[in-house]
């Protein structure tokens, strides 16, 4: 478990004095200890004997055991990133600790960390019901809401939502764009006839290919959570991977070669948390198991740094 401590209230010690007034030596207790506990998920990898071996003729095309590991590494990290969206109690409580438990305010959601939010206000993210449209006036609110003044590592430094409300935010930007226009004049006749052009005219582009608010990134992701625009401070929300004990595992990255994937390029250069078996024989069956296990979790000390919209449906 891994637990750390945040202060969640005032001492209301201090105090302005004057000659040889009295200072308090009360004492008061101001933090707690927020506890995260290790959560997990595998992914098998199958290679049946008769499979391999076919593979392993003059006639192979791929290498049959690379690519269902790479399969394997591109289903865990898809379904990895769909939980970490949700709230961390799907199976029983086994899945990793997603969005929608880290950015609450006690409406879905009212422990974090294994503390109540009723009772630690200050574990309370910022929860906003849209009213139906997104507006830069609701996203400017939300995005003080979570800020702490102007305090470096203190604001969103990363904005989400899926493909359709990064759409309503780039439409609210469209009428934004002003485009200035050099007049050409009209084709010149010289004396003995023939006209000519005086430019190649005006060309034009609509839609943007990256959108930010206020300097912060805004990304879109199709495994985000529908109708929801997250604000993220990402100086609070970390990602923290185990490497696995035993003889038989060992720590691996993501990366895919012998099929097309958005892992292919993968972005993962250090170690989180993906561990592999590597190819074992079961005693009784012709073939080739493996597992890969994903051991970590998602947390967040300071929730009230991260906020989201709800139910977005225009604009």
């Amino acid at each position: 478990t891994l637990r750390i401590p945040v202060k969640l209230s005032s001492t209301g010690l201090g105090g302005s004095f004057a000659g040889l007034d009295t200072f308090s030596t009360s004492t008061s207790e101001t933090t707690q200890r927020l506890a995260f506990d290790l959560r997990a998920y595998e992914q098998p990898v199958v290679v049946p004997g008769m499979e391999r071996s076919v593979n392993a003729t003059e006639a192979q095309i791929v290498d049959l055991v690379k690519f269902k590991l790479e399969e394997a590494e591109v289903e865990a990290a898809d379904a990895i990133g769909a939980l970490l969206y949700s709230d961390g109690t799907g199976n029983g409580n086994k899945d990793f600790l997603g969005l929608q438990a880290i950015v609450d305010d006690g409406t879905s959601v009212t422990t974090i960390g294994g503390l109540s939010r009723t009772t630690y206000s200050a574990l309370n993210a910022t929860r906003t019901a849209s009213g139906g449209t997104l507006t830069l006036a609701k996203m400017a609110t939300l995005f003080s809401a979570v800020s702490a003044g102007s305090a470096p590592g203190h604001s969103p430094t990363l904005i989400i939502s899926n493909e359709t409300v990064w759409d309503f935010y780039e439409s609210l930007l469209t009428p934004t764009v002003r485009e200035n226009y050099s007049m050409f004049g009209m084709p010149s006749v010289g004396k003995t006839g023939g006209a000519s052009r005086p430019g190649p005219g005006l060309q034009g582009t609509q839609g943007f290919v990256s959108l930010t608010y206020k300097g912060v990134p805004y990304v879109k992701d199709e495994r985000a959570t529908a109708q929801t625009l997250y604000v993220l401070n990402e100086n609070y929300l970390q990602w923290y991977g185990l490497k696995a004990d035993g003889s038989s595992y060992s720590p691996i990255s993501l990366t895919t070669a012998t099929m097309d994937s958005t892992y292919n390029a993968a972005p993962m250069s250090e170690f989180t948390g993906f561990n592999w078996s590597g190819m074992l024989t079961p005693t009784n069956q012709f073939g080739e198991v493996g597992h890969l296990i994903v051991l970590g979790n998602l947390i967040s000390a300071q929730p009230r740094r991260h906020g989201r919209l709800t139910g977005i449906t225009g604009v």
